[in-house]
Order: structure tokens, then sequence, then C-alpha cells
């Protein structure tokens, strides 16, 4: 079993069906998402910038995205994969994403918002190892607009302090998100 499919299991078993309400949440996020990314060195690889394009669609009835990634940064090109489900129980969004540079992670978080309609996730990733290295990321998607969301992500390498790890934008191309 590939490391997505096990992650579909383990979001399937750890969210109960969502209500109707609950599948909107996902919504924002269908349709084809454009990014540039300037990220330092780290053990995740060299400084430098990432580029590409993330496209979601719904997947199991809606309950759940799957995006897939194209993209190219100072390693060359890569592609990727995520998993995101919404647990409405909880109000805490989860993304497992893996990449083909090797790198996989489990990111979970709640999502806040105000009356204006800018809604932001909080969340944090499980750690994982690169080089040795006890990595773990944390930072926030701010949902600015239908067609612009912004990353802010911090690192942590073998539990220092936590710094500046870039700010990706997000500008969709494609999809309307119904």
């Amino acid at each position: 079993m590939n490391h997505l499919a096990a992650a579909l299991l383990l979001l399937q078993a750890a969210a109960p069906t969502p209500a109707p309400d609950a599948l909107k949440k996902l919504d924002y996020f269908v349709g084809k998402w454009a990014f540039e990314w300037n990220v330092p060195e780290s053990p995740l690889g060299p400084a430098g910038k990432i580029s590409g394009t993330e496209t979601y669609r719904k997947i199991l009835n809606g309950f759940f995205l799957e995006s897939e990634i194209e993209a190219s940064g100072p390693r060359g090109p890569f592609q990727g994969k995520a998993l995101m489900g919404y647990d409405e129980k909880e109000k805490v969004y989860t993304r497992y994403e893996t990449d083909s540079l090797g790198v996989a992670l489990v990111k979970r978080g709640p999502m806040g918002g105000d009356a204006g309609g800018w809604n932001t996730i909080f969340w944090e990733s499980t750690p994982i190892w690169r080089d040795g290295k006890r990595v773990t990321l944390k930072g926030n998607t701010h949902m600015y607009s239908p067609v612009n969301y912004r990353l802010r992500v911090q690192i942590s390498v073998d539990g220092g302090e936590y710094t500046n790890f870039g700010n990706p934008w997000f500008k969709k191309v494609e999809g309307t998100g119904r």
C-alpha cells in the first residue's frame, strides 16, 4: 500500500461523515493554483525559489480533496500529492502530503475567521527526519480572497527555535471551487 492510500484510510477513520456545511469548507481549494516560494537552506533542501502549480479536486463524494503538485526548485523538477479533509466535530483540517523528493508529512490544525470573510488555518506538522535531523513545520494558511491565499511557514530543526521558512502566495488560475 502506498503512502497516499494509507493516509486516505487514516483520514477516513479519523473523520466522521461530515455535515453538508463541513463539505463547503473544502470547496475553497478546488481548482488549480499557481505558487512561488523562496525557501532558505534547511535539511529539506538547498535555498532557492520553488514555483509550480497545485490542482485540487474532490474525491469520495466530496468528503476529501486530493491535489497534485507540479513544481521546480533548487533541486530541479518534482511532483507531489496531498490529501485533505475537514473534521466537523473537532473543527480541524488534516493534510497529508508527499513528494518525489522524499518528504512526507501530516499537517493538522483548526480554522479561525472573522466577520469580514478572512479565514486562517493554524497548522503544525508531525516531525519528520531528514539527513539525521528532526524537522517540524508550523504555519498559517491565510485565505485572503476567493483567488488568493498565502502560507506563513516556520521550521524547527532538532527542537530548536522556529524560524521563517518562507511565505508563498497561491493564486487561482483555474476553477471556481464549486
